[in-house]
């Protein structure tokens, strides 16, 4: 143990408070009860990821002290014995008011070679083109706390050739993308990817006759406007981004509340609008296609995406007794749990919770701490069980109890 220090408390923290220019002025401060100040708040973090740790909120020592500090003076107390030595997870409140970039993200052996080879060329972390901000690849999970829109994944091969279909006359884009997608398989969905962020055809000129074509699409009688619909609203904010004509390839889904949808390495999304959880691994590595002001790398892009990928996956959920378990197919769980008296949260390791709703006090083998709507605690794996009282609502991260 460093330093012979016992670490045996269950911390408050301070989140982070991202303002990305996609996040909603309204949405995190109305769940949360915080007053905004007409700013965006796109996200908050409470994690201990190197970029944006959060902090202790109290306490007479460690007031102030970030949480991946706190993690590292005794990595197993904090997160257990067979965890890594840091937290695993990242957990994170999001609020849509606008699209985020298209993006994909990489998985282990990519984000590796990749956060080596931006080291070694010395690209500070800060730059706009560096693209690994660290060595882990990236995976998430989005649980709708309202209704939820996003684009993600890949359509199958015959529906993209559906849809393409009726726009080939009036667009060469589409048509362009349709001549590639005939190869068939595997490769006719990469080489359509292809056609669309990086060929000629692909020019705003281009882009913009392909919109126009949706848009007529958009009023045949008994079509669906579905796979049309998206790219006409993007181009109102992103008229000739090349990503629009990738849009037509994707799927379109809508959460409500209470749903969740995982994202896996390799798969190519972006989120439209509203409120939800994430929890992620903790990376903040990204290849973005388009819909931003950042670093494009439409190449990587392409180099990234899985194409094996049966579609979007709707990670396993259970009830019992107020609580709601979700569990994808990766490390972390989130469980969102409606207190009523007494419940246990029913996760192990190290464990993030959120209070949205009410008040809560959390109680573990060797300390307590009570939190109102708005307000966020750490446990440490060594801390054992933690069950909470009160009367509420609140969201916690961890692991698989052990």
């Amino acid at each position: 143990m460093a330093g012979g220090l016992v670490l045996t408390l269950v911390f408050q923290l301070d989140h982070v408070v991202r303002d990305y220019p996609w996040g909603s002025v309204d949405q995190i401060p109305r769940l949360l009860g915080f007053e905004g100040d007409g700013q965006p708040v796109a996200e908050i973090w409470l994690g201990a990821h190197r970029l944006a740790s959060a902090t202790v909120a109290r306490g007479e020592d460690d007031a102030g002290a970030s949480l991946r500090d706190i993690i590292s003076r005794d990595p197993v107390a904090a997160c257990g014995p067979s965890a890594p030595p840091e937290l695993p997870y990242l957990l994170k409140v999001l609020g849509v008011a606008d699209p985020l970039s298209l993006q994909v993200h990489p998985g282990a052996e990519q984000a590796r070679a990749g956060f080596a080879r931006e080291e070694a060329a010395g690209i500070d972390l800060s730059s706009p083109e560096r693209t690994y901000k660290d060595p882990w690849p990236k995976s998430e999970m989005v649980y709708a706390l309202e209704s939820f829109d996003m684009l993600a994944g890949l359509r199958s091969l015959d529906a993209i050739g559906r849809i393409l279909a009726p726009l080939t006359a009036s667009s060469s884009l589409a048509g362009a993308m349709a001549e590639a997608l005939a190869v068939g398989g595997r490769d006719g969905l990469r080489a359509a990817l292809t056609v669309a962020l990086m060929s000629d055809e692909a020019s705003p000129d281009g882009v913009t006759e392909l919109v126009a074509a949706c848009r007529r699409q958009l009023a045949v009688p008994g079509d669906d406007p579905g796979p049309y619909a998206a790219p006409v609203a993007l181009a109102r904010r992103y008229p000739t981004d090349r990503a629009l004509a990738v849009v037509l390839m994707m799927n379109h889904i809508s959460l409500a509340p209470g749903e969740a949808l995982f994202v896996p390495p390799g798969s190519l999304h972006t989120y439209l609008r509203g409120l939800a959880v994430e929890l992620m691994s903790p990376s903040d590595n990204v290849l973005r296609a388009g819909f931003t002001s950042k670093y494009v790398d439409p190449l990587s892009v392409v180099a990234t995406v899985d194409l094996a990928a049966s579609g979007p996956l709707r990670p396993a959920v259970t009830r019992h007794d107020g609580v709601r378990l979700i569990r994808p197919p990766a490390v972390y769980q989130l469980a969102d749990i409606r207190v009523s008296g007494r419940s246990e949260v029913p996760l192990g390791g190290p464990r993030v919770a959120l209070v949205l709703e009410g008040e809560a006090t959390a109680f573990t083998a060797l300390g307590s701490l009570h939190l109102e709507r708005g307000q966020s605690l750490f446990a440490m794996a060594s801390e054992g069980d933690l069950t909470l009282r009160g009367k509420g609502r609140v969201i916690a991260a961890g692991l698989e109890p052990g």
